[in-house]
């Protein structure tokens, strides 16, 4: 009995401790967070009204309740700077949430962004706190390729590098116009009963089953076979972090049984990732027993195939333990970044492009002039011929006006003592202790630099440098600029383009928000009156999930010229 109090004693000692620990480092960089927002207060620096106690988050909670359910946080921010000034806002702001983030620098000029990305130390270092965010998404504490700096960083990226070769890409084509048709299958189906759907989840279902193949060379079979067992804990992973819609039901988060359910499962994805190694290994040993050579190599293939080139190593050694976990997580973040935004992006082209009748007629005639009146042929020229999307520039500049309404994400930095960032009348902005935050939804509805800012007009991105509506350098910002651009984007952009190409002359989509959402009342003033407008649920992404009546076109190509 004795012995069974000391140890009980010794274990409430350990724990007090810790509590201890963490409510210090707590206060002491609440401290420090309120301490740094009232000296820039003082100093005259754009932000909300600030609270010692609660820093923004007030302001946030007051932003938000003037927001439709569920609307993505950029809103919420976008709206905070207009009330600063109560016009279009300051081109940058100060904004502290902690505990819910670092103090940040919200930049919304392009001007301003353009400075951070320039300096040699910003323009590389993520911010540490960076990792939190990521923990459920990628495991190993959120260290992956977004959140690694210094030479942890340049050394896992440059052993997945090899995948975005341009040669590699191309050869992927095959796999994914593969993949694009069972989708376009399924589609016509759904233009035969005329029923209601919503897309979203037929493209994410597409986006996981060419990202399990670009990822594991594995075939996940989700849009013929229900969902794969990775997919569906990935997407569980996904449910469980951002099971919160608003920034104050985001406290939640510290909710114990969410903690242990995200841990729980997060122990799930690892093996089933850990199983898609295992597989590729054999895989690999018996290719190079047959010298046999692919054409095309998934990431984990080339992750592989640097492994086992480093000196010393033989073909039959097991992999070690360090280097699996480092696999676990880089995968983890590759699928999830690989599929989730993409999948976003395609549902917001269907959205826009069948909004706008003019738009949709000039991506016809540019399909009909790249791929002649054979729509049927289509799918194998670019199988065959992958460089034949590069002759899609109107294609192009569609995806890109799309993102720049609809950007999926932020660009992150952390500032330093010696980068103080200016605007274009010359005010000052320090990012020591700040996280530098460029947010692409305000930058890309920037009015300074981009005219019509809220008009879809794809022209934007073929017009001359002399033509009112071209953008001004560093304004568009989906794949944000400098070392840690986004290393995927060639392969995001080719699969978006062909997979309009594939739908666009052969379907017409019907969005059917007002049927769906007939009863709702709400005010869509502060998301510029899209019914679409954008939640959080890893990327950003259309409310709803899009849903929508899908028919066969009719469309008849014209004359190839």
């Amino acid at each position: 009995m004795g012995s069974l109090w000391l140890l009980l004693n010794a274990f409430g000692g350990v724990l007090l401790t810790i509590v201890v620990v963490r409510v210090v480092t707590f206060v002491s960089e609440l401290w420090r967070c309120r301490s740094l927002m009232k000296k820039l207060e003082k100093m005259g620096k754009p932000m909300p009204k600030h609270s010692t106690l609660l820093g923004h988050l007030l302001a946030a909670k007051t932003a938000s309740e003037e927001l439709p359910p569920g609307a993505h946080s950029t809103y919420i921010l976008h709206l905070i700077a207009k009330k600063i000034d109560g016009k279009n806002g300051p081109p940058a702001y100060y904004f502290d949430s902690y505990p819910l983030s670092a103090p940040m620098l919200m930049v919304r000029d392009p001007y301003i962004a353009n400075q951070a990305l320039s300096h040699p130390w910003t323009t590389a270092e993520k911010p540490s706190r960076l990792k939190e965010w990521f923990e459920p998404i990628s495991g190993k504490g959120g260290v992956n390729l977004f959140t690694q700096n210094g030479q942890e960083w340049k050394r896992d990226h440059n052993l997945f590098l090899p995948f975005f070769n341009n040669n590699n890409l191309d050869a992927a084509m095959p796999m994914i116009i593969e993949h694009m048709l069972i989708f376009r299958e399924i589609l016509r189906k759904k233009a035969q009963t005329g029923e209601l759907f919503r897309l979203e989840p037929l493209t994410l279902s597409l986006m996981n089953d060419i990202i399990g193949r670009a990822i594991f060379n594995a075939e996940l079979g989700n849009q013929t076979s229900g969902s794969h067992p990775l997919s569906e804990t990935m997407l569980r992973q996904l449910g469980l972090k951002f099971g919160a819609n608003n920034v104050m039901d985001n406290i939640g988060q510290l909710n114990p049984f969410r903690v242990l359910s995200i841990w729980n499962n997060s122990r799930i994805l690892n093996r089933h990732i850990r199983a898609q190694i295992e597989r590729r290994v054999d895989a690999f040993r018996e290719a190079k027993l047959r010298h046999e050579q692919s054409d095309f190599n998934s990431v984990l293939d080339q992750a592989l195939e640097n492994y086992y080139s480093q000196p010393g190593r033989k073909q039959s050694d097991p992999l070690d333990k360090e280097f699996i976990g480092t696999l676990c997580a880089q995968l983890r973040l590759l699928f999830f970044a690989g599929y989730d935004s993409t999948a976003s992006t395609m549902v917001c082209c269907c959205y826009l492009i069948w909004k706008h009748p003019e738009v949709l007629d000039k991506l016809r005639a540019e399909h009909d002039q790249v791929f002649g009146r054979n729509v049927a042929a289509c799918p194998d020229m670019i199988a065959e011929n992958p460089s034949i999307l590069n002759s899609l520039p109107y294609t192009l500049a569609v995806i890109k006006e799309t993102l720049r309404l609809f950007p999926p994400a932020n660009g992150l930095r952390m500032g330093c003592k010696d980068l103080v960032l200016k605007d274009r009348d010359g005010n000052e902005y320090p990012t020591e202790g700040c996280a530098v935050q460029t947010s692409h939804f305000s930058v890309h509805r920037n009015p300074v630099c981009w005219p019509r800012p809220l008009e879809f007009l794809p022209e934007r991105f073929i017009v001359g440098p002399d033509h009112e509506l071209h953008p001004e350098k560093g304004a568009w910002r989906i794949f944000e600029y400098g070392v840690r651009n986004c290393t995927g984007q060639a392969f995001v952009l080719k699969e978006v383009k062909a997979f309009l190409a594939l739908v666009c002359r052969e379907f017409d989509f019907q969005q059917c928000y007002d049927e769906v959402y007939a009863d709702e009342k709400i005010d869509l003033t502060n998301v510029d009156n899209e019914k679409a407008y954008l939640i959080e649920h890893g990327a950003a992404h259309p409310r709803g999930e899009f849903p929508c009546r899908v028919s066969l076109s009719g469309y008849v190509p014209s004359e190839a010229r």
